[in-house]
């Protein structure tokens, strides 16, 4: 089986979340001010402070989607929108964006329960909205209940093989043609080894630099297609 992107999702502590952040700026966090002018714990006493877990009834939604080429931008508006939307919903706690590449994307939204859930995925607006976001995408839905869960998201190399064996191969065939020709027609009179060096050196920084990164952006919608038009993992 191919390497999947694993992620796990547990609760984690404000208290520390706000002392990274502090941390990341350049600001002293021993030296803050704590509520009511009181002096601010170290940083080694909060991260011994832990808020209570997340109820075990607490479900987390993921969702995957590879995007087609050129509707990155229809994407990022379309997720402010579907965030604006989950906040609204009854039941809702949190929600993260994991972006592998700018056209393959992972959502993830927490809510309180099951029904806080179903509610909000049977919400019409929420339908009509998905709806368009599965026009230029292909999409894959996963659902856990439970303080910590884990998911096994799709990746690139979850892609079918022989989808990528067909597309890499039409691919070069034209471009080690077109190299091999006009090597030839140069190096008519060179022997084949020397012929070979600079076509072989041509061929692999094409793809590596040029034709690769845009053959996978352009198909990768349709390479982590299963049978039934989801992503695969």
């Amino acid at each position: 089986m191919p390497p999947v992107l694993r992620v796990t999702f547990s609760a984690i502590t404000a208290v520390e979340v706000t002392v990274a952040d502090r941390i990341r700026t350049g600001t002293d966090a021993s030296v803050l001010p704590a509520a009511g002018g009181q002096p601010a714990p170290t940083a080694s006493a909060i991260r011994s402070r832990s808020m209570p877990a997340d109820p075990d009834q607490t479900v987390t939604i993921v969702t995957s989607r590879a995007i087609r080429a050129g509707h990155e931008e229809d994407f990022e508006q379309w997720v402010q929108e579907l965030n604006r939307l989950a906040r609204a919903a009854p039941g809702y706690r949190a929600a993260i964006r994991l972006g592998q590449t700018a056209g393959f994307q992972h959502l993830l939204f927490r809510f309180d329960d099951q029904d806080a859930v179903d509610a909000w995925q049977a919400d019409d607006a929420l339908s009509a909205h998905a709806a368009v976001a599965d026009a230029y995408s292909t999409v894959l839905r996963q659902t856990a209940r439970g303080d910590a869960v884990a998911f096994d998201l799709p990746s690139d190399a979850s892609a079918s093989k022989s989808k990528r064996f067909i597309t890499t191969w039409l691919t070069v065939f034209p471009i080690l043609l077109g190299i091999s020709t006009i090597v030839r027609t140069v190096l008519k009179d060179v022997p084949l080894p020397l012929q070979l060096l600079p076509s072989s050196l041509i061929l692999t920084a094409t793809l590596q630099w040029i034709i690769l990164p845009r053959l996978q952006r352009y198909t990768r919608f349709w390479l982590l297609q299963d049978s039934s038009g989801r992503l695969q993992t």
